[in-house]
């Protein structure tokens, strides 16, 4: 493997790199390990300052939050020692101004009684100091008094009436707690600085509460105290609770916020201090809630890609104080020299890379330089520049190479000179070659568009007036059996037709696949019914079989497998005599003989025209299919789960293929002598078959035995889907009316073939359309210019003018821009279609069409709405008079002139103008209509000419 890489670098390369690698790995592995040594050294020290930073801040907190409960205590003890009373307090006074004034970081000491009196002795930072009073000679006020010197009371303040401090949430948790705590962190209102206050219980020795000590502690000198911390350079330490409120910082942030007159505290996470605001959101971040945190935490995280250190201690003094003392340092407080040295190792390795490279390049072209002139030498040459020479005055080695190159030169002139003749004489027959193959494939598809375009225009009105003709009650069975015939020879002659199309289309690669969501227990049941006639004809069994895995709704090319599965049962029912043919379907998961890879599905690769001895010992002639992969879906998570392949067997009982006709069985055109006997068929079936088998991703084989029968298989793939995704099938329905009170809609037929023009006439003329024809394009525009149709029927291949022209002439219109325009058109060509819509028209029908799918265009162009014919009930014609009562009431409803008009033409026995009448009553009422033909069929003149009578009467 890496000789093989070596031999695709050039040269010089090779003789320049090993003198890079050695210089860049010598100098980058020193570099690294001294980086790393480095990282090694600022992780070790940054762990140590935190921890004795976060020591200090330990202790310092001990020392610091231990004094105010040693004043609640030595309160306690002057009580239990009777040198001071709960139930009298002004002997307090002194006392508490004295402990303020020896603890310069406590704002105020106090004690309350279980009867509402209180004092207090409260220091503020600017060294004043005053006795705070609640008891009856106050009225129960909170009064504060400034004291002087001596701690005697001089002027006074009143701070709030009716004040009762046993309802301080203080005084309450004190009670509650039953033992020395803490109250919770507040804002001072008379300074700016956070406090907290010691309190304890006073219990008689009956266990009776007798009051509650206070001593608040100021916090603003616990944020001095981390102030004077030195952590690195620009490192910080904070204090916070587990709720996350900040109490106290290094920084000179204030622990409050003020809003109007009100002082706040604030989470840690709301800092104004970037890096202590960062620094709080990791801790939320990584540990969700702050109580989580159990035990000394040392961890590192990232400020706009930069590290950071960072220590977290928690502090708890057994008293209910909960708090974390938080240290953070940046990183690059400590790796300022170890950043230069690693710059310096960097642009030492930059220097000797260029030293080595400069090395390399002056070895490299004392040695390449000779080799690179014949590589030029070379490249000339085979450019064909054979007067370029390699001059080289070396007697070395090089100096013979070149010399020998030199002479091969001449001799590979010489050759290639007689090589090029002989090629272009060749290329010049080829080209001839080709052309005539175009000219003879242009012609092809020629000839099949216009023998498409002259077969399927007489097919058109022989299938459309066959169908018009069936719908006729006056034909004799005879006639009707007659017209049966014709039909079914045009749909014969329809389908050899679209046979040589298909075969073309397949040649050409134009042939595509159609996928649709069906019902494949509905396809197979369609096939039998369709098949089950034609064998009890000729007393054969006809089988369906499926086993239970099939799923019944599938997605696949509906019209291509029904092709195929038609093709295989016509052969099996034309050529077997006796026994059965039978059809059996199974399901094969995606793993049969298949590989998936990256969702598309190659089928297994078996040889052309092979041959493999059956069980019964009879041949088997598979054929590889082709070599497109077909993609399953385009939803990755359900190609592995939806798709799969449906195996098909087609099974009869017939003569059998014999062994030396197998090779060319699925050539077009080709038949076995069973078919040649038979002299039906032309031998385009089977090809066509396979071809779509392919094209549907499977493959298709046959096994057969002379005299014992033909087996022809197979595969195809499908997905599965839900029952919800099919489309309920249309009953198929006859119209026989327009819905009354419809405008009258004004329809253009624009054919050059008289019979294609006539067939729609036929069609839309009884249904009361107003029509006009039009032989071509340019009678189609004066036409609309003048009669502004509805819709317009359009042929596009006509003389004069055709109808692309025309339509897009009549789209450029105003008017025309309103006017839909279908197409009628006899190619078959898939490209035809969009030629087609780019041209304007708003549609597109392929003669030979069938009436319903006029009506259905009509209806979805124009809105045309119909009166169907009821499939449950006899023609409406064909109604007797004991079956259907006509009264006097049918002819009141109906408009008096045309009831007046059939009167009178009874009268005169004009049966034309009779047939014009009831075919106008049958836009009005059908079933009347119906039961007036069936009277005038019959003789019963008087009948209605007496409801008639009758009818007039009772108006």
């Amino acid at each position: 493997m890496v000789s093989k890489i070596l031999d695709k670098l050039p040269l010089r390369t090779v003789l320049i790199v090993p003198f890079i690698l050695q210089i860049v790995g010598g100098v980058g592995l020193v570099g690294y390990l001294s980086f790393r040594n480095g990282q090694k050294a600022v992780n070790n020290l940054a762990s140590q300052l935190m921890s004795e930073v976060s020591l200090r801040v330990e202790q310092n907190l001990q020392v610091y939050l231990t004094t105010p409960h040693q004043i609640n205590q030595t309160k306690l003890d002057a009580v239990k020692l009777g040198l001071l009373k709960m139930e009298n307090l002004s002997a307090w006074d002194k006392y508490l101004w004295r402990q303020v004034q020896l603890y310069p970081y406590i704002n105020f000491t106090s004690v309350g009684n279980k009867h509402g009196d209180y004092r207090c002795g409260q220091q503020l930072s600017n060294g004043s100091r005053m006795i705070n009073v609640i008891d009856p000679s106050t009225g129960f006020n909170f009064n504060s008094y400034n004291t002087n010197a001596l701690g005697d009371r001089t002027t006074i303040t009143t701070l709030a009436k009716n004040y009762d401090h046993r309802q301080h949430p203080a005084y309450q948790k004190a009670v509650k707690v039953g033992k020395p705590t803490w109250s919770s962190v507040f804002v001072s209102l008379l300074e700016p600085t956070l406090l907290i206050s010691a309190i304890q219980p006073v219990y008689s020795y009956k266990n009776q509460l007798e009051g509650v000590l206070f001593a608040a502690l100021r916090l603003d000198h616990l944020g001095r105290f981390l102030n004077s911390l030195k952590v690195g350079k620009s490192g910080q330490t904070f204090i916070i609770d587990r709720q996350g409120t900040l109490l106290a910082t290094s920084t000179t942030e204030k622990p409050f916020r003020t809003k109007g007159n009100e002082r706040q505290l604030f989470k840690v996470e709301e800092s104004s201090n970037p890096f202590t605001q960062a620094t709080a959101k990791y801790l939320t971040a990584k540990f969700k809630k702050l109580d989580q945190i159990k035990k000394s935490e040392l961890l590192s995280f990232d400020i706009d890609d930069k590290r950071q250190f960072l220590k977290v201690l928690p502090f708890q003094d057994g008293k209910g104080l909960d708090w974390l003392i938080v240290v953070v340092v940046p990183e690059a407080d400590f790796t300022k020299e170890i950043d230069a040295n690693t710059r310096t190792a960097i642009l030492l390795c930059f220097a000797a890379l260029g030293v080595a490279v400069a090395i390399g390049i002056l070895t490299s072209q004392w040695v390449t330089n000779p080799i690179l002139s014949l590589n030029i030498a070379a490249k000339n040459i085979a450019k064909g520049e054979w007067d370029k020479t390699v001059e080289s005055e070396r007697s070395d080695e090089l100096g013979e190479l070149a010399k020998s190159f030199n002479s091969m030169a001449q001799q590979l002139q010489q050759s290639f000179e007689t090589l090029e003749q002989r090629v272009q004489e060749r290329t010049a027959e080829l080209a001839v070659a080709k052309d005539k193959a175009e000219v003879a494939n242009q012609a092809k598809s020629t000839f099949l568009a216009n023998m498409s375009h002259e077969l399927r225009s007489p097919l058109n009105a022989i299938l459309g007036f066959s169908q018009l003709m069936t719908r006729s009650q006056t034909l004799s069975p005879e006639d009707q059996e007659n017209i049966s015939i014709i039909s079914s020879s045009g749909e014969h002659l329809l389908t050899l037709i679209n046979n040589v199309l298909d075969l073309s289309k397949i040649e050409s690669g134009r042939t595509t696949l159609n996928s649709k969501k069906l019902d494949l227990f509905r396809l197979l049941n369609d096939l039998e019914d369709m098949f089950q006639i034609k064998a009890d004809d000729k007393h054969l069994q006809l089988v369906f079989e499926r086993s239970p895995e099939v799923p019944q709704y599938v997605e696949t090319d509906d019209l291509k497998l029904r092709q195929i599965l038609i093709n295989l049962l016509n052969n099996s029912l034309k050529f077997t005599d006796e026994g059965s043919v039978a059809v059996r379907v199974s399901k094969q998961s995606l793993g049969r003989n298949q590989q998936a890879e990256g969702g598309f599905f190659y089928p297994s690769e078996v040889s052309n025209d092979t041959e493999i001895s059956a069980i019964n010992g009879i041949k088997i002639s598979q054929f590889s299919p082709s070599n497109n992969p077909i993609i399953a879906t385009k939803n990755d998570d359900s190609a592995s789960t939806s798709s799969f392949f449906l195996h098909f067997e087609v099974e009869d009982t017939g003569p059998g293929i014999a062994t030396n006709e197998l090779d060319d069985l699925f050539e077009p055109f080709v038949q076995t002598k069973t078919g040649k006997d038979s002299q039906e068929g032309t031998g385009l079936g089977l090809p066509i078959s396979r071809k779509f088998v392919e094209l549907m991703g499977g493959e298709m084989s046959v096994c057969s035995a002379v005299g014992k029968g033909t087996n022809f298989k197979f595969d195809i793939q499908v997905i599965a889907v839900e029952a919800t995704d099919i489309e309920s099938p249309k009953p198929s329905r006859n119209v026989i009316a327009l819905v009354p009170n419809q405008q009258t809609y004004r329809i253009l037929i624009v054919d050059d073939k008289p019979l294609n023009r006539q067939l729609l006439i036929k069609i839309l003329s009884p249904l009361g359309f107003e029509l006009k024809e039009a032989t071509n394009g340019q009678e189609a525009i004066e036409i609309c210019d003048s009669w502004e149709p509805h819709l317009i029927w359009m042929d596009m291949r006509m003389p004069v003018m055709d109808g692309y022209e025309a339509t897009q002439y009549i789209k450029g219109t105003i008017k025309g821009q309103a006017t839909p325009i279908i197409a009628l058109t006899a190619s078959v060509l898939e490209e035809e279609r969009a030629v087609i819509l780019s041209a304007g028209c708003d549609a597109f029908m392929r003669k030979p069409f069938r009436e319903a799918d006029i009506f259905d265009a009509m209806h979805k162009h124009i809105g045309v709405r119909y009166i169907y014919e009821d499939a449950d009930q006899t023609d409406l014609s064909a109604i007797k008079e004991g079956d259907r009562a006509m009264s006097a009431t049918d002819f009141v409803n109906l408009p008096d002139s045309l009831v007046a008009d059939l009167k009178l033409a009874i009268l005169n026995a004009d049966m034309e103008l009779i047939n014009t009448l009831i075919e106008q009553i049958r836009l009005k009422d059908a079933v009347t209509a119906g039961a007036i033909a069936t009277c005038i069929e019959n003789f019963e003149y008087d009948k209605v000419l007496n409801l008639i009578s009758e009818a007039i009467s009772h108006e």
